[in-house]
């Protein structure tokens, strides 16, 4: 009875490690091999698990003892990758031998609680992210200030007022509609006033926190791991955050031309794609906006300085891409090419999962102009059809490196294990 008793606890402590997981933002395919991992110190000849985005079937079953099954409900949260780390390591440490039963299950309670930056942090982060990448997007001192005071209300809407509207797709397209009226309104007066801003620039870095890049990124993964069914679910998710996102634009174009808020805010590439002293400047930006992003996404602290790091690196490889002549499509596959090869070499050193530094490292390739863009044709009657194009291009491009790094990446350690297997066993 206490043997079985022992295993029951296993299998609790196994769903919790893959609620925790699945709920913070982690791939399927992860949330699957930590599951097994745990369920491998058993004596059971059967072991499975089947994760799904939103339930989890865990079964042990052995000739030798009564089945153990249990299925329980999973409930999507905003990504935490301090959570995905944390259940990493006590995973790691139990599977080790390092901790017992009791140990593993009091730190996992400890994960499962874990609030790694208090609201008021992640509010004022949002001014970080917002006027990083309004500078990294091609504006300059006055529109990052701007950005500034723009992130402060989406952060304030974001961490207080958000929370308290059950539909998301409302909830986006109500923060979309709160950049784009506060940035036209802020750049209308301070231009009757005699100073010039560029108003798109504002708009399309403040709405990086709310772009999609995340659903997308975990999307590609869980399909290319064969997850078709997760994979499809987050491609539906990004798809409706984009939507909803293109939407609040739009919508929050109306609001402020029914207000007599008239500025013209064509979006333009130009300041992204010159490689001169503000590029220099905006690989700085791209690290303090990321800096913001670290607490959206509840980013460990020990981390935080690499995945900054990271995602100024890959925007400099963009930059360093269109400046060869290369276009912006085939600029952004090879930043991921970059952030995807890095993380998995961190993740392999630092004993860390790997979407702590893709998730972060790729954010600067997120098409957030790309989607302000496509609302901005729906407002004003341009061709939207090729501006949607381009930014599923763009999201397409990055997913693609993903796509083929990891595949590449599988080859040569598969190569490698086989080669070393064969070393060791002629030596013998």
């Amino acid at each position: 009875m206490a043997e079985r008793e022992y295993y029951r606890r296993v299998v609790d402590l196994a769903m919790e490690a893959g609620q925790i997981m699945m709920s913070a933002g982690a791939e399927t395919h992860r949330v699957e091999d930590t599951i097994m991992r745990i369920l491998s110190t058993t004596e059971f000849s059967q072991r499975d698990a089947f994760v799904l985005r939103t339930g989890i079937t865990i079964t042990l079953s052995d000739p030798r003892y009564k089945t153990i099954s249990i299925t329980r409900r999973v409930y999507s949260g905003p990504p935490h990758l301090s959570k995905i780390s944390d259940v990493n390591t006590v995973s790691r440490e139990f599977c080790a031998g390092n901790i017992n039963i009791e140990q593993a299950e009091k730190k996992m309670r400890e994960a499962s609680g874990t609030a790694l930056y208090t609201p008021r942090t992640v509010f004022f982060c949002h001014m970080l992210a917002t006027s990083g990448f309004a500078c990294v997007f091609g504006g300059g001192l006055l529109e990052t200030l701007v950005a500034v005071f723009v992130g402060f209300l989406l952060g304030f809407y974001n961490v207080y007022i958000a929370k308290h509207i059950k539909k998301s797709f409302l909830a986006d397209l109500l923060g979309a509609a709160i950049v784009v009226v506060s940035s036209v309104v802020a750049s209308v007066l301070l231009t009757e006033a005699g100073i010039h801003v560029e108003c798109q620039y504002i708009i399309a870095g403040s709405l990086m926190p709310l772009v999609p890049g995340t659903a997308f990124t975990l999307a590609v993964r869980d399909i290319l791991a064969g997850d078709y069914v997760s994979g499809t679910a987050r491609v539906m998710e990004a798809l409706i955050v984009a939507a909803s996102v293109a939407l609040g634009v739009a919508f929050g174009f109306v609001v402020a031309d029914f207000f007599g808020f008239d500025l013209a805010v064509e979006f333009t590439l130009e300041g992204i794609h010159a490689l001169d002293a503000h590029a220099w400047f905006a690989i700085l930006a791209t690290f303090v906006g990321i800096l913001g992003f670290c607490s959206v996404f509840s980013c460990p602290y020990k981390f935080i300085i690499i995945c900054c790091s990271e995602a100024a690196l890959c925007w400099a490889v963009y930059l360093l891409c269109i400046s060869l002549g290369l276009s912006s499509v085939w600029a952004s596959f090879f930043g991921a090419v970059f952030v995807d090869l890095s993380s998995q070499i961190l993740a392999r050193r630092l004993k860390a999962p790997v979407i702590i530094f893709l998730i972060i490292g790729v954010l600067p390739l997120v098409p957030g102009y790309g989607i302000y863009k496509v609302a901005y044709d729906m407002f004003t009657g341009g061709n939207v059809a090729a501006s949607l194009t381009n930014a599923l291009l763009l999201a397409g491009a990055v997913a693609l490196a993903v796509i083929v790094m990891d595949t590449v990446i599988d080859l040569f350690v598969r190569i490698y294990r086989r080669f070393k297997n064969r070393t060791l066993f002629e030596k013998r």
